[in-house]
């Protein structure tokens, strides 16, 4: 997925949101902006894709505040509630066998994509957060064709996690997906990025017993192919299925179409315009994408 002239609005909000969650002085705000901006007037092409402008714009603050972490407590607090909120999710999907066990914890595991904080026009918070899963469907559902292509098929499975307290309720599709018969490499970020799941998470989120092998890519809000570990890449060329959710693995993998030849599920809520357009849904939709890339 390219940029849109729409995106610069977002990510310089975006990253003013962080900042100040960072420091209250006013001038030391103005010159960790500076800092930013210069990185997105430099990287800012037609050509650039949103999910490595959010690294670069993100880096930038990064460094400039020393590697602090603004999302650090608001991602304790996520998993927190994320945790209390599972049994509710399981219970969805308890009476449910087959394909229609998988559709619902790829559901749950879509919905759970609405965890994410500080993106321009999308109105979240913790204290709001609400998933009636019995009630929630997709607005594109894919689902029974990724199911079909899994039909008989065994491996292995590489699971690009997104955010934190989200991968609680990725403990749902992972454990469906073991239970048919898939091994699973769960891949979270080496280092804090935005809101993102790290091992620390894995660990916070009770999902590492689930999964066979954890894997890092860094600090991208998606898997961008040309900085991953080769192990990573290694794993997504060779796995039956690579299950990418939220809209930064979106925007970075949808750079790799016609070049990888690997099968991927995406599983998101569209929560910013221009990636509800790429898709081709209403903003907020659910979206589960089975393509070829």
């Amino acid at each position: 997925m390219k940029v849109s002239g729409e995106c610069l609005p977002c990510l310089v909000e975006r990253g003013f949101r962080q900042i100040a969650l960072l420091t209250e002085d006013e001038k030391t705000r103005i010159e960790a902006l500076k800092a930013m901006l210069k990185v997105l007037c430099e990287e800012f092409q037609e050509e650039a894709s949103p999910a490595r402008l959010g690294a670069l714009r993100d880096r930038a603050i990064k460094n400039f505040f020393h590697g602090r972490d603004p999302y650090a407590e608001v991602k304790r607090r996520s998993n927190q509630l994320a945790l209390k909120m599972l049994p509710e999710a399981e219970a969805f999907l308890a009476e449910a066998e087959g394909y229609e066990r998988f559709r619902r914890a790829c559901l749950a595991a879509a919905a759970a994509n609405a965890l994410e904080f500080d993106v321009k026009g999308y109105d979240f918070s913790l204290e709001s957060l609400r998933l009636p899963f019995p009630e929630l469907s997709f607005k594109i559902d894919e689902t029974l064709k990724a199911y079909e292509y899994l039909k008989g098929k065994s491996g292995e499975i590489v699971y690009l996690c997104d955010n934190a307290g989200e991968i609680v309720f990725d403990r749902l599709l992972a454990s469906t997906l073991k239970n048919i018969g898939f091994k699973i490499t769960l891949v979270v970020k080496g280092s804090p990025i935005l809101n993102d799941a790290t091992v620390e998470d894995v660990e916070a989120s009770g999902i590492r017993p689930l999964v066979d092998e954890v894997e890092t890519i860094g600090d991208s809000p998606g898997l961008l192919w040309d900085e991953a570990p080769e192990k990573v890449k290694a794993k997504v060329r060779e796995a039956v299925l690579t299950v990418a959710k939220g809209m930064g693995n979106y925007e970075a993998l949808t750079e790799l179409e016609g070049r990888l030849g690997i099968q991927v599920l995406f599983l998101l809520k569209a929560k910013c315009p221009p990636v509800a357009r790429s898709i081709n849904v209403k903003l907020g939709g659910l979206v589960a994408l089975f393509r070829s890339l």
